[in-house]
């Protein structure tokens, strides 16, 4: 029953990541709806990068630096990561394709 509730939730958080990104993107949402969804992915992001670092910080203030190490690792490469892929949408929502270029091209 767990897996069943984890998979929908994941499928739900997936979907609608999936989706956010896109309509940031695309020409037929207005840009104050882009924008909004750009703070909103940005948002989502950057709660999830501070539960990293929190982790990493609580686990070497406890004395295990080797696991607070690899957290911190972690989360500073899954941030690089990210501000690659935040320029590349935040570019694709000031210049959106023409709507035949670029078919079916995702970040």
């Amino acid at each position: 029953m767990d897996i069943l509730f984890e998979f929908i939730v994941e499928l739900a958080f997936d979907a609608a990541g999936t989706g956010a990104a896109s309509a940031a993107g695309s020409r037929r949402v207005p840009k104050p709806v882009r924008y909004i969804l750009l703070a909103l992915i940005l948002l989502v992001y950057t709660a999830f990068f501070a539960v990293i670092f929190l982790v990493a910080y609580i686990l070497m203030r406890k004395g295990e630096y080797p696991a607070g190490a690899v957290f911190l690792a972690l989360g500073a490469f899954l941030l690089f990561l990210s501000i690659r892929k935040f320029r590349a949408l935040k570019e694709k929502v000031k210049n959106p394709p023409d709507e035949g270029e670029n078919k079916g091209e995702e970040l």
